[in-house]
Parts: C-alpha cells; sequence; structure tokens
C-alpha cells in the first residue's frame, strides 16, 4: 500500500498586505525620543527671527527654524510635527548654572525628575497629573518653568548670583499616531542625514532658500 500525502499549499500574501502589517507592527511599539538644549541659546535664536520679521512673542515660529534651532533632533522632529501620541514617559533633566560676578564663582542647581504620561503642553504648562515627589508626597504638575523656579528657590540660592545658562536633557517614551505619521518621521529623518531637511522644509512653508 502506498502513503499518499496532501500537498500543504502556502497561503499567498500579496507584498502590500505584508508592508502594511509591518507598518502596524512598528506603530504598535514605544519608541524613544530625546534631544539635548541650551535655553538661553534656544531664545536668542528665535527673538531674533522674530525681530527680524517683526514677529510677536505670542505668535508661533515656523517649524523649519524650531527643528532647526534645537539641532534636528529626534524628539523636536516628532513634537513640532505632531507625529506622537501622549508619551507614556518623560525623564527631564536640567543644570541651571548661576554666576557671581564679583567673585566669578558658579552655582549650579541640578533638577531631575520622571514624568507619567502627559502631552507636551502639560509638560510644559501644568496637568492634573499628580507626580511623586518623593517620601510617599504626590502633587500636580505644575509646569516646566515653575517646576524649575520653585526648585531654585528650595535651594536657596546665595545672594550676587545671576542665571547664565540652563542645559537641558528631555527623553520621552512614546508611540506614533498612525502609519502616516510614522513614515513621515523616517522620511524626515533621511531628510535630516542628506542635510536636506531645513531646506525642504522651508519649500513646503513658501520660504526662499
Amino acid at each position: 500500500m502506498v502513503n499518499s500525502m496532501k500537498k500543504r499549499t502556502k497561503k499567498y500574501i500579496p507584498l502590500a498586505q505584508k508592508q502594511e502589517r509591518a507598518l502596524k507592527a512598528k506603530i504598535a511599539q514605544t519608541y524613544e525620543f530625546e534631544m539635548e538644549f541650551v535655553i538661553e541659546d534656544i531664545n536668542k535664536r528665535l527673538d531674533a527671527w522674530r525681530s527680524e520679521n517683526n514677529v510677536s512673542e505670542d505668535e508661533y515660529c515656523p517649524e523649519w527654524l524650531v527643528i532647526d534651532a534645537y539641532k534636528q533632533q529626534s524628539l523636536i522632529i516628532a513634537l513640532k510635527m505632531t507625529q506622537l501620541k501622549d508619551p507614556e514617559y518623560w525623564s527631564v533633566g536640567i543644570d541651571s548654572h548661576f554666576f557671581n560676578a564679583e567673585t566669578e564663582d558658579v552655582y549650579t542647581i541640578p533638577f531631575a525628575i520622571d514624568l507619567p504620561q502627559m502631552s507636551h503642553a502639560e509638560l510644559m504648562n501644568g496637568s492634573d497629573v499628580k507626580v511623586n515627589r518623593g517620601a510617599g508626597i504626590k502633587t500636580r504638575w505644575k509646569g516646566l518653568q515653575a517646576e524649575m523656579i520653585s526648585h531654585w528657590e528650595s535651594d536657596n540660592i546665595p545672594a550676587g548670583y545671576e542665571l547664565v545658562q540652563s542645559q537641558v536633557y528631555i527623553k520621552a517614551h512614546a508611540k506614533f499616531k498612525d502609519t502616516r505619521m510614522f513614515t513621515e518621521y523616517e522620511y524626515m529623518l533621511g531628510l535630516r542625514d542628506k542635510g536636506m531637511l531645513i531646506a525642504k522644509l522651508r519649500e513646503f512653508a513658501g520660504v526662499p532658500a
């Protein structure tokens, strides 16, 4: 007797469908984004542009300018182009340097905190989200600048010292809003790596090169 075996046929999946599945798998993941900057350098760059273009402080600066001011880092690209869902986790570190002109001494106040899920706007301006202050104490997040100033005040800065520089590091863990935002981000990173991102953003905005 001859044993007969049924040949198993592999289900054909079109290439476009495979690519769509792969993309969906990618946007289901959580990614890490980060940026480092000096607050005073950013303000100087943006204020100079506002002055040159007669733009008030209340008006938004264009995407290409902000992304370039922050040196085209991953987090500023994703935030400025609104490509992310609200980050699930934030880590913020700030070293504020104060200088005494008389003694030529530098006094540095470090500030570091990990934060739960909130939007970028809530990170900057405040949120109802309560954050861990240590010793089992949790209070409402007041916004990055307000929190930093409160931290300075609690440090009792010696007389005669003035703030000269604030070095900031921000890291976020977040998912992309959808496949379109993921592919847009990847495209923008490709342009950045070729040195073409800012020129392309200016072109999209109708700004002469």
